[in-house]
């Protein structure tokens, strides 16, 4: 069966969409929030992103791999937080799984002590108990849960130099 042409206003929509996708890794709902401030139809939409996904120009997984990379190795969040962006985005189960299984426990700790130490040196120094009031505030704005940050406080934090 061959598929429907489209019109003029979807064909320009869709090219619009190919170049914003390949500018950097998106998701659909990202896509359709793209689509919607276009002006697209619903109708539209649907056709927009069918195609994308076809051409892969969307794809679930790679997105959340290129999330998870860049919010946990490079911006230091905590897999939590990036859990939960990753569920606001609607974006399925197995693929948000995969997006974090690429980082490993042992960077993802040696991450966390990183940000541990730099915050206590910030704070003074020593880790007394408004120190690590404070250090627990942050982590956990960061997502960190309790017991990983007393897990990453047992061992010894990196030493942090002049900042």
């Amino acid at each position: 069966m061959k598929a429907k042409p489209m019109d003029e206003t979807t064909q320009a929509l869709l090219d619009r969409a190919r170049r914003y996708c390949a500018l950097s890794e998106q998701c659909e709902s990202g896509v359709r929030q793209k689509l919607i401030s276009w002006g697209a139809s619903p109708a539209a939409m649907d056709v927009v992103v069918a195609h994308l996904r076809s051409e892969d120009y969307l794809n679930d997984v790679r997105y959340a791999r290129t999330y998870c990379e860049s919010k946990i190795l490079q911006q230091h969040w905590s897999k939590q937080k990036v859990l939960y962006q990753l569920r606001i985005k609607h974006l399925a189960k197995d693929a948000i799984e995969d997006g974090l299984s690429m980082v490993d426990e042992e960077t993802y700790m040696n991450i966390l002590k990183e940000e541990a130490a730099k915050k206590i040196h910030l704070l003074g120094g020593e880790l007394s108990p408004e120190v690590y009031r404070k250090l627990l505030s942050f982590l956990s704005s960061r997502g960190y849960t309790a017991q990983e940050i007393n897990k990453a406080l047992e061992g010894d934090l990196p030493k942090v130099d002049n900042l």
